[in-house]
């Protein structure tokens, strides 16, 4: 992941988007319904100017799955 991918993750406009997604899906993965270990995952990735319907909440497992990769 590009290191300026990473500043942009810890900046206040994503942590805000972030927050606006975990609200709107009810702080559930929208796939299982787990509380647990949730991340908001991008539809596309265009930092600054993603819409709020291209973030999609999911657990760690889901996000995992839907990349094609088995979470430990």
């Amino acid at each position: 992941m590009p290191d300026d991918y990473t500043t942009y993750l810890r900046s206040a406009h994503w942590l805000t988007m972030r927050r606006v997604a975990l609200d709107r899906a009810g702080h559930r993965c929208q796939v299982c319904g787990t509380v647990e270990r949730l991340e908001v995952h991008h539809n596309t990735y265009d930092p600054y100017h993603e819409a709020i319907y291209d973030l999609v909440v999911l657990c760690v497992e889901c996000h995992a799955r839907y990349h094609g990769k088995v979470h430990q």
